[in-house]
C-alpha cells in the first residue's frame, strides 16, 4: 500500500485535498478462466476507481473494505492500468474521522488521507465465497456459520468442517446464504490464557462439484453478564475474570494510520500482553484485518470503538446516515473475530446523536457481544456531556485521576474505560520535544507510586461496588500526547514494565477467586473524631455521634431540611452557620474531612467546612469560583472551544503553608476540574466531597463521589487551633456565607486511603 500522503513512509509528507494513484499490473496465465476482483482494505475518504480508463465505481468511507469486479475491464494478455482518485474534504469533512485533524492539537493527531490499508487482486469462480459470519454457541456445543456468496448461488450447497489440526471434530452442510450449525463437541474454549483456535474448511458445491473453497479459523468463547459476588459483572465463558485493558489508538510515527509492517501490528499486541494486560480498547479507529488476526492468535480481548464524527462540526441527516453505514460495515467486517467482545459506537459526547436508537441497532445487528453505548457516560465521571443510553450493557466511566467505578445495576456492569496516564520525558524519543507536562513531578518514583495506588484502587473497586473492567491510558505516547507506558517509537519503557506486569498479575489472580470479588467492609470508622448526621438536632445544637463531644451550635437561623440520609443542614442566608466551641482537628497531623455537599449558587467562593487559624483558616473544603483555564473548555461542537465554556466553579480543598497564607497566595489547593469530575458540580445536586491531608506523603488530596480527583504536594506543617465549623468566615479569608447544604459530615485524625475514601 502507498501509506497516507501525510506520512514519512509515503515519501510525500503533505496534506492535499485530492490525490491520484497509478500503477500497472499483469494477470497470471492461470487466472484465465476466473473472475477478477479488486479489493481495497480502506481509503480515506472518497475513492473513484478506474481500470484501463473505465470507471468502475466510487466508494465513500474511511475505514471499511470494498471491492469491484474488474473482469470486464482487464486485459488477459498484456499490461493493465489501475488509477485511483481520492478526495478528502479536510477540515470540513463530516464523516467518521476518529482523532484525525489537519494539525496535531491537544488530543487530536495528524490526518491520514488516501490509500492506507492493503490493496489486492483475487481470482474467483462465477459464484464465490465472499464472507463468513461466525458465532460460537457454547451451550449447544456448535458454531453458527452464515456464508455470504458473490454471484448466483441458487441451489448451491455449503459444506463445513471443523478441525483440530488434521482431526475433523465436526461437519455440517446446508443451503448457501443460510445459517448452518456446525457441531463442535466438548469444545476447547478460547480465552486470553488459552487462545485456542479451530481450523475451518468451507466448500461451495454445485451438483456435487466443489466450485469454491476457503479456509478460516474460529474460537469457541462466550461473553455476557452474570451475578457474581452479589453484583452484575462481565463474564467470559461463564466465569468472571477482570478485564485489565490498555488504550491503543493505532498510530505510528513513520506511517501515521498505517503500520509500517505486519510485525509492527503484532508488536503492539505483544507489548500489551507483556505488560500483563488481557484486553485492548481499539480507540476510534478500525485496523486492518491482520491486527485482529493477531489479537485472535495472541489471546487479546478487544473492545472495538467506532471512529467518531468530527467534534468541531455539527452533523446533519446525511452525515449521520454515513456514520451508521460505516458502523454497520465495521461490525459485519469484524464480527467473526473471537477476540472482539464489546462494541463501542460512541466515545464520550463526540459527535453523538440518537444514542439510544443507535445502541439498540448495534445490539440487534450483533447480539453475541456486549455494547458500551457511549464510553465515558457515568455520573461524576461523565465526559463531554455524554448521554448514557439505557440500552447499554455497561455503565462506563472516564476519570484520568481514577480509576472510578460507577455502581452496577441489575442489567449493567461497571467499567472504567479511561484512567491513568503515565508521564515521563524522553526528548530524543518524542514527536514534538518541549511539550509541557500536566503533572509537576513525572519522575519514575512518582509514576511508580501512582501506578501502585491505581492498581490498589482497581482491586478494591473490583470487590465493591463491583468493577468488571478498566482501560489504562495508554500503551504509548502519540505525537504531543505524552500519556503512554512507552514512547511513540516503542523504544523506551517509561513507567516500569516489570511493575505493570506484576500489578496486572495480582489483579487478574485476585479476580479469579470468588471470595476476593465479594464486597468487603472497610474500617473507615477508625480514627473518627467527629460525626454529625444532622438527624440528632435539638434546638440550636447538633450532636456529635462520634463520642468525642464536639457538638455544633447553630446560629443565624440555620435550618434542617431533607438530606441524603434523614435530615441535613441548610445554610442559605447571611450569617447562617454551625460551629464547635473550639478546634476539632489537630492540623499539624494527618486528617480527613468528608461530607455530602450541594450548592445553590455557582457564582460563590465559600467555605462549606473549615477550621480557623491565627491568621487564616487551617483548611477550607468548599466551592471556589474563578477558573484560570477558561479557554480549555470541552469541545462539543466547536474546536478550539470558545473562551468561557468551562464552568468556573469547582469543589476545592485549600490549606495554608507555615506562614499562614492560603492557596490564592502561597498555600496549596486541590481542585476538581474538567476531565476529572465532569462539568462542575451541578446546582442543587448532592456530591460526596473528601479532603485529605497526609503528613506521611506530605500531600493533600481531593475525592468526589468516591473517586480520587487530584493529589498535590503540601510540604509545610501548620497549626490552626481556632473554631471548627460550617459556613463560618475564618479570619483573613474572603470566602464567606456558603449557600448550600451539608449532610453526613465526618472528620478523621488520619489520612483515609483511596479505597477507604471510596467506601465512605
Amino acid at each position: 500500500m502507498p501509506f497516507p500522503v501525510q506520512s514519512a513512509l509515503s515519501g510525500i509528507m503533505r496534506a492535499q485535498p485530492q490525490s491520484w494513484y497509478r500503477r500497472t499490473f499483469e494477470l497470471p496465465d492461470e487466472w484465465a478462466d476466473r473472475r477478477i476482483l479488486l479489493y481495497f482494505g480502506a481509503v480515506t475518504h472518497r475513492a473513484s476507481v478506474y481500470v484501463n480508463g473505465l470507471e468502475l465505481g466510487e466508494h465513500s468511507g474511511s475505514y471499511d473494505a470494498f471491492h469491484f469486479d474488474v473482469t470486464e475491464a482487464v486485459r488477459r494478455d498484456g499490461v493493465n492500468e489501475l488509477v485511483v482518485r481520492v478526495v478528502d474534504p479536510g477540515i470540513d469533512r463530516r464523516q467518521p474521522i476518529g482523532k484525525q485533524f489537519p494539525i496535531s492539537l491537544a488530543v487530536l493527531f495528524s490526518q491520514s488521507t488516501g490509500i492506507w490499508k492493503p490493496v489486492w487482486l483475487e481470482p474467483v469462480p462465477a459464484a464465490s465465497i465472499a464472507r463468513l459470519d461466525q458465532t460460537a454457541d457454547l451451550p449447544g456445543e456448535r458454531l453458527l456459520v452464515t456464508t455470504h456468496i458473490d454471484g448466483d448461488a441458487g441451489g448451491d450447497t455449503i459444506v463445513l468442517r471443523a478441525r483440530r489440526g488434521e482431526v475433523i471434530v465436526g461437519s455440517a452442510s446446508g443451503a448457501a446464504g443460510t445459517e448452518i450449525a456446525l457441531p463442535v463437541p466438548d469444545p476447547r474454549l478460547w480465552s486470553p490464557d488459552d487462545p485456542f483456535l479451530y481450523d475451518l474448511d468451507v466448500e461451495l458445491r454445485r451438483d456435487g462439484e466443489t466450485i469454491d473453497r476457503v479456509t478460516s479459523y474460529f474460537g469457541m468463547r462466550s461473553i455476557g453478564l452474570a451475578r457474581v459476588g452479589g453484583v452484575t459483572r462481565m463474564v467470559l465463558n461463564g466465569s468472571f475474570v477482570f478485564q485489565s485493558g490498555v488504550l491503543d489508538q493505532g498510530y505510528w510515527p513513520d506511517g501515521l494510520y498505517s503500520a509500517p509492517t505486519d510485525e509492527a501490528l503484532r508488536f503492539d499486541l505483544e507489548l500489551a500482553r507483556r505488560l500483563g494486560f488481557n484486553m485492548v480498547r481499539k480507540h476510534v479507529k478500525v485496523e486492518p484485518q491482520r491486527w485482529y488476526y493477531w489479537a485472535d492468535r495472541l489471546g487479546v480481548l478487544v473492545w472495538q470503538d467506532m471512529p467518531n464524527m468530527p467534534i468541531y462540526l455539527l452533523s446533519d441527516g446525511e452525515d449521520r446516515a454515513q456514520f451508521e453505514t460505516e458502523l454497520g460495515a465495521m461490525i459485519d467486517g469484524l464480527r467473526s473475530h473471537p477476540s472482539i467482545v464489546a462494541w463501542v459506537p460512541f466515545n464520550e459526547g463526540w459527535g453523538q446523536f440518537d444514542v439510544e436508537r443507535v445502541v439498540a441497532a448495534v445490539k440487534q445487528r450483533d447480539p453475541s457481544r456486549l455494547v458500551s453505548g457511549n464510553s465515558g457516560n457515568s455520573g461524576s465521571a461523565n465526559c463531554c456531556q455524554a448521554i448514557a443510553p439505557m440500552a447499554t450493557n455497561l455503565i462506563d466511566a472516564h476519570l484520568y485521576s481514577g480509576p472510578y467505578a460507577p455502581a452496577p445495576d441489575a442489567q449493567r456492569a461497571s467499567v472504567s474505560t479511561e484512567f491513568g496516564t503515565c508521564e515521563g520525558r524522553n526528548p530524543e524519543h518524542e514527536w514534538a520535544p518541549g511539550q509541557p507536562s500536566s503533572r509537576p513531578d513525572p519522575s519514575p518514583e512518582a509514576n511508580e507510586g501512582l501506578l501502585r495506588r491505581q492498581w490498589d484502587a482497581l482491586q478494591q473497586q473490583m470487590r465493591w461496588p463491583g468493577l468488571s473492567a478498566a482501560v489504562y491510558v495508554e500503551l504509548y505516547d502519540i505525537e504531543q500526547e505524552l500519556a503512554g507506558l512507552h514512547t511513540y517509537d516503542r523504544r523506551v519503557d517509561k513507567c516500569g514494565a516489570d511493575l505493570v506486569r506484576e500489578l496486572n498479575r495480582q489483579l487478574l489472580e485476585a479476580s479469579r477467586d470468588p471470595a476476593a470479588t465479594e464486597p468487603q467492609a472497610g474500617a473507615v470508622a477508625a480514627g473518627m473524631i467527629g460525626y454529625w448526621s444532622f438527624d440528632e438536632a435539638a434546638g440550636d445544637r447538633v450532636a456529635d455521634l462520634s463520642g468525642a463531644g464536639n457538638d455544633l451550635i447553630l446560629a443565624g437561623g440555620a435550618a434542617a431540611v431533607d438530606g441524603v440520609r434523614g435530615r441535613a443542614l441548610d445554610l442559605r442566608g447571611a450569617g447562617q452557620q454551625a460551629a464547635a466551641v473550639g478546634p476539632v482537628i489537630d492540623t499539624t497531623g494527618s486528617f480527613t474531612v468528608a461530607a455530602w455537599l450541594r450548592h445553590w449558587d455557582e457564582k460563590q467562593t465559600a467555605a462549606a467546612i473549615s477550621q480557623a487559624g491565627d491568621r487564616v483558616a487551617g483548611f477550607q473544603l468548599g466551592l471556589r469560583n474563578g477558573d484560570e483555564r477558561a479557554d480549555l473548555g470541552p469541545a462539543l461542537v466547536q474546536f478550539p472551544p470558545a473562551p468561557g465554556t468551562y464552568p468556573p466553579w469547582r469543589w476545592t480543598f485549600d490549606v495554608p503553608d507555615q506562614t499562614g497564607c492560603l492557596s490564592n497566595e502561597c498555600g496549596r489547593r486541590a481542585n476538581s476540574s474538567y476531565g476529572d469530575s465532569g462539568l462542575g458540580p451541578p446546582v442543587g445536586a448532592w456530591q460526596h466531597v473528601i479532603g485529605v491531608v497526609d503528613r506521611g506523603t506530605r500531600s493533600i488530596s481531593l475525592y468526589i463521589d468516591g473517586a480520587h480527583i487530584t493529589t498535590e504536594q503540601a510540604d509545610d506543617e501548620w497549626d490552626a487551633d481556632g473554631v471548627f465549623g460550617l459556613g463560618i468566615a475564618p479570619r483573613g479569608v474572603a470566602a464567606t456565607g456558603f449557600n448550600g447544604t451539608v449532610d453526613e459530615l465526618r472528620v478523621f485524625d488520619r489520612a483515609l486511603s483511596a479505597p477507604a475514601a471510596w467506601q465512605l
